[in-house]
């Protein structure tokens, strides 16, 4: 039991404004997994397929990812799209083999996790798997950009072991946090609306996204008079120790400022 607790608009018709040209697709490709993991819980497993849907529409239609280029891997499908450990090693041994220093890397992970120790295992049908074991396969990835969700409880004890110049990493909750995330319910539409777009440049830049997921997610929780038991971080300089204030970069030279620069949509 979760304990309580307490534009203005101004029109000028007569003056022929400039236009602003769209903002070019940045270079390279995009190359894209989403992973959803197991669990028992109903309501946890209905929201995991609405972030997989969600997140799977916005890069496809929103990021311009091409469909080869997007992979998804759930509990309970075929063979090839079942998210055993053994798929996405080859998922991302396979991307790795294709991608070029200009293309950018994406891997969302959706679901249940624990900890042992130190270490963070990811459970999926079949044999879990371990930071360690991510990190390896993710090591041979040439992307310059990379962006790496943790959507999952005790997401920050992976933080360490996955850290890397160039990799944004994204944790729903923190190394002591044991509960469901709800994360992704909001972080994933977030980067789809251009609400999220605080500085006007016409794109949503992952850090914008996480802001604004976790401004609802407090608001979530204060609404509902009960205490949060996810807070969200980012680590991005490589140093394996992630902020859960990377709005704040500029004033205390921490984590964010990669993830301020990471936009994986021409347009928000």
């Amino acid at each position: 039991m979760i304990a309580r607790t307490v534009l203005v608009m101004v029109s000028i018709a007569s003056i022929a404004m400039p236009t602003t040209a769209p903002p070019s697709p940045p270079p390279g490709d995009t190359y894209a997994m989403i992973v959803s993991g197991i669990g028992k819980d109903p309501e946890d497993r209905l929201a995991r397929d609405q972030i997989v849907r969600d997140l799977s529409s916005y890069l496809l239609e929103k990021a311009l990812v091409r469909p080869d280029r997007l992979t998804v891997l759930v509990p309970g499908a075929d063979a090839v799209g079942s998210s055993t450990a053994d798929r996405v090693a080859e998922t991302i041994r396979v991307y790795a083999s294709a991608m070029a220093p200009a293309d950018r890397f994406v891997l969302y992970y959706a679901g249940q996790a624990n900890a042992i120790g130190e270490s963070l295992r990811l459970n999926l049908p079949g044999a879990d798997i371990t930071q360690g074991d991510l990190a390896k396969w993710l090591a041979g990835l040439k992307a310059g950009v990379q962006l790496v969700v943790l959507d999952c409880p005790y997401a920050a004890v992976a933080a360490r072991a996955l850290a890397r110049p160039g990799r944004v990493i994204v944790l729903a909750s923190a190394a002591e946090q044991a509960h469901a995330t709800r994360f992704g319910l909001h972080f994933v539409p977030a980067l789809a609306r251009a609400q999220s777009d605080t500085d006007r440049d016409g794109r949503v830049s992952a850090l914008e996204a996480f802001v604004a997921a976790a401004r609802e997610i407090e608001t979530w929780y204060q609404d509902r008079q009960l205490l949060p038991t996810e807070t969200a971080s980012i680590e991005d300089n490589g140093d394996g120790r992630p902020s859960e204030r990377p709005w704040r970069y500029e004033q205390d030279g921490d984590d964010g400022r990669l993830a301020a620069g990471l936009v994986l949509a021409p347009e928000g």
